[in-house]
């Protein structure tokens, strides 16, 4: 089978099984709004936080070194042994420190919650490196199907234990998650590929640190740009508003989870299996077709917010409605430069995904510091939709000029699924300002998601129908091969 077609089926498995289970994580989250308050949300969020840049900060994108070069099984050894030993300290050190962080961060709470996940952040580390091994074959179905378990069983556990525990149900659930899914993986991964006796070489070591510095100091800006600003909100004003915030966050950045993730997962390993020529190609491709699928989710949930929050959220959280508005903006932008830097991680052009993400970081955090002490928090999530837009121009040019691939064309390609999007944002605003006095909530809510549906796919084939006939030619041909 072609590089290209076990890509496709590797996205058709990954959207197939992350949607549904980050499907049931949504329900399973609205459920325990009911039984958790926001500046209780706050503070399990700011230690998550906390584990999290501590984790990012020691990470040093070993993975795609082991994809990228092909790396024999005592290579693949010495990085998850590293990998590892750099996760210890790293968790020692911020569970040390968290009486100090927490107060700094205006919620003390946090340290109550930080030490579960800093023992989830070690079962990680630990199942990082077969994971990789897996990607690096191509077996996205395996990996999906791994993490997808993993959700559900957070999932369950938090929802088992969230009328007894409150917040602590939400730690029990990452736990849950985190044992499973190392388990998994290290059972599934094929040993012989990294389970060898080998010793430290610094050669080696210095090879794996010079590679994936830079992809590391990307993903620290990548996670400041993606969590920080709820650190900024807190600190703004108050672990209450940072709870919604956050949630407005999550909610908003479903279509990027469910749909572009799971697609821009496979995008670097497939990459780097193919000819020049058919990167060019594939680069240019991919984000229209990701953009058609991504950009009406992102622009629906922005037009059905208000009836959403006044759906399924109790007073304490309706302040959400105007955010999750307002920050859905970022979904149809957050995955335009995805293809860029799969593209240029292949051919081993890491410092613009390093410049890249600083770039966005520093723009979009400065934005939301600045128009929220300006403007309050609502204009706090106008300022990261600002920032997200001008790091993905920015982006997209840099990148086209750094390794060549058509930048007329690639910007084309994202921007036109955008137009469908228009007279569908039109119709099911129209549909609650029509509604809102005589029918019942849920059922305005339904007619907005049936509107919006039909009347994007009508101007989707009008605006844009060659990539909706691409998109319904790959559904065929993987339809087709499952037959078999």
């Amino acid at each position: 089978m072609s590089v290209a077609k076990q890509a496709a089926r590797g996205v058709a498995w990954n959207m197939l099984l992350g949607v549904s289970s980050r499907m049931l994580q949504l329900v399973g989250t609205l459920i325990l709004t009911r039984f958790i308050a926001p500046d209780e949300y706050g503070a399990v969020l700011t230690a998550s936080i906390a584990v999290m840049t501590a984790g990012v900060l020691t990470s040093f994108a070993f993975g795609q070194h082991l994809i990228a070069k092909k790396a024999p099984p005592d290579v693949a050894f010495q990085a998850m042994v590293v990998h590892v030993g750099l996760g210890v300290v790293a968790m020692l050190v911020v569970y040390l420190v968290r009486g100090p962080l927490g107060d700094a961060l205006d919620t003390p709470a946090m340290g109550d919650y930080l030490y579960a996940y800093a023992i989830a952040h070690l079962l990680d580390r630990a199942r990082y490196v077969p994971e990789r091994l897996l990607m690096r074959a191509l077996r996205f179905r395996t990996i999906a199907a791994i993490n997808a378990t993993g959700e559900v069983a957070f999932t369950a556990a938090s929802l088992l234990m969230a009328n007894q525990w409150g917040a602590n149900a939400i730690i029990f659930g990452v736990l849950v998650r985190a044992v499973l899914t190392c388990v998994l993986f290290f059972r599934l991964a094929p040993r012989e590929e990294y389970f060898v006796r080998a010793k430290l070489r610094m050669a080696d070591v210095r090879d794996l640190f010079a590679y994936g510095l830079p992809i590391m100091i990307a993903a620290v800006a990548d996670r400041a740009a993606t969590r920080w600003d709820n650190l900024i909100m807190s600190k703004l004003f108050d672990p209450g508003v940072m709870g919604r915030y956050n949630l407005s966050y999550s909610l908003a950045e479903m279509p990027v989870n469910n749909i572009a993730e799971q697609i821009g997962e496979v995008l670097m390993p497939s990459f780097s299996r193919m000819e020049d020529d058919q990167r060019r190609r594939a680069v240019v491709r991919a984000p229209m077709l990701m953009g058609v699928i991504v950009s009406p989710l992102g622009v629906g949930l922005g037009a059905v917010s208000s009836t959403v929050v006044a759906t399924f959220f109790d007073a304490r959280w309706q302040g959400m409605g105007p955010m999750l508005a307002v920050l859905s903006t970022m979904t149809v932008f957050r995955p335009m430069t995805w293809s860029a830097i799969a593209y240029c991680q292949a051919v081993q052009q890491t410092q613009l995904v390093m410049i890249s993400s600083f770039l966005r970081a520093i723009v979009v955090l400065s934005l939301v510091a600045l128009c929220g002490y300006l403007g309050g928090p609502l204009w706090a999530c106008i300022g990261a939709g600002i920032g997200y837009a001008l790091h993905s121009i920015v982006t997209i040019i840099a990148a086209s000029r750094l390794v060549g691939f058509p930048l007329g064309a690639y910007l084309i390609g994202v921007a036109r699924p955008l137009l469908p999007c228009i007279p569908m944002f039109l119709a099911v605003v129209g549909v609650e300002h029509a509604l809102i006095e005589t029918v019942p909530l849920p059922i305005i809510l339904g007619i907005q998601v049936i509107v919006g549906a039909v009347v994007y796919v009508i101007s989707a084939f009008i605006l844009v129908r060659p990539a909706v006939r691409e998109i319904i030619r790959l559904g065929r041909e993987a339809i087709s091969r499952r037959k078999k």
